[in-house]
């Protein structure tokens, strides 16, 4: 989502001298930079389609197509920001308000709303246009052990989710996890799969991750896996299709009369064949999306870090609980600032802060520039 993320900093950025106290705008400066922040607006809507796009998609244009998106977002940025200090400059001496004259910007903004508009153009061709990508070895779905479980925030949403879970109803329940790329889903229900108490409730829990190419059968083979460990060596290299139509059968009698929480993890589309051959009384599933399902009566959408959250979580990804030093608490507080509160940018940043000299000199640098190579391969990794 590196184009997405720009476009949130560029707006951000245009919005602050639009309604800035103390900038002035000289006529007709505003209606010179509107267009920019429109074009932003949809340049978010755009990017977000690649969400909903199909399961079984290789993204390698698409992400390099968005990668020239974001430079460009980010040098127009640079460009607007260095227009406005240097008139404020000037002006610091003795001035509580400033003057700012954005004509002169006039032919970049043209110039960088046309390209934005070729290049979200090329973006919807290149959605439709995505092969398919083979699928992964069964054993891989059910790796879930490398996941952190660590969050910091959302913690009444976590205790009321868990609640749900083990609440005492004996119907199947669907509950789905929603939210953007980065967001932390697959952390909030590791959080929830490892949780004490519900272990406790459920008697058998399987975690399978479905991503874009898991068809129906391959879900059912990586649940009865783990639910039933006598069949798990069987479950996981059998392929012939003569195996098939048992499948469910086996599931009904293994889980039948047991609680049981099914995790599934990033679902691309809703599997009407999975939801008819799963037991109807004590399973509860809980799945993790990116986008919501008209089947499922509720779903519960996880927010954006807030400015403190966002802090504590670099700090501690950073330093440990003792989080940043007092020097750099506020270079701290501006780099998490610039992660936009995504849980996954957070503690990307974090890795790659880490292998750096921690000096002021070096995190002024990263707090001060958005396209620091910090960022820039955050970004890349996300």
């Amino acid at each position: 989502m590196a184009a997405y993320g720009a476009a949130i900093s560029l707006k951000s950025t245009i919005q602050t001298i639009l309604k800035s106290s103390r900038i002035s705008l000289v006529p007709p400066s505003p209606q010179i930079l509107q267009p920019a922040y429109e074009a932003m607006v949809r340049l978010q809507k755009v990017v977000l389609r690649l969400d909903k796009t199909g399961y079984s998609k290789i993204r390698t244009k698409v992400n390099a197509l968005e990668d020239r998106i974001k430079e460009a977002a980010w040098e127009f940025e640079d460009l607007l920001k260095s227009l406005v200090y240097e008139q404020i400059l000037p002006q610091l001496e003795g001035h509580l308000s400033f003057s700012v004259d954005l004509q002169s910007l006039r032919q970049s903004v043209d110039c960088f709303v046309e390209k934005v508009a070729v290049m979200e153009a090329e973006f919807d061709i290149e959605l439709l246009n995505m092969p398919e990508e083979d699928g992964q070895p069964l054993s891989s779905r059910i790796d879930f052990g490398g996941i952190d479980s660590y969050m910091v925030g959302s913690s009444k949403e976590f205790e009321e989710f868990r609640d749900d879970l083990c609440a005492e109803d004996d119907r199947s329940w669907w509950l789905p996890v929603i939210g953007m790329a980065g967001v932390g889903k697959i952390t909030f229900a590791k959080k929830l799969f490892d949780d004490p108490s519900i272990k406790s409730h459920f008697e058998l829990r399987a975690w399978v991750k479905v991503g874009r190419k898991c068809e129906f059968h391959e879900t059912l083979r990586c649940i009865l896996a783990q639910v039933d460990p006598t069949t798990c060596g069987q479950m996981l290299t059998q392929e012939d299709d003569d195996g098939h139509e048992k499948l469910p059968g086996l599931l009904q009698e293994r889980l039948k009369d047991k609680k049981c929480l099914i995790v599934l993890d990033d679902v691309w589309k809703w599997d009407t064949q999975l939801v008819d051959n799963l037991p109807e009384k004590n399973v509860t599933i809980l799945l993790t999306s990116r986008k919501k399902f008209k089947e499922c009566e509720i779903d519960y959408p996880l927010r954006l870090l807030n400015e403190e959250e966002s802090k504590k979580l670099l700090g501690e990804k950073v330093f440990g609980e003792e989080g940043f030093p007092p020097h750099l608490d506020k270079l701290g507080e501006k780099i998490a600032k610039k992660c936009e509160g995504l849980p996954l940018m957070i503690v990307t940043v974090a890795e790659l802060l880490s292998k750096e000299e921690t000096t002021t000199k070096n995190w002024t640098e990263v707090a001060e520039k958005q396209r620091n190579s910090v960022f820039v391969d955050a970004y890349d990794q996300k």
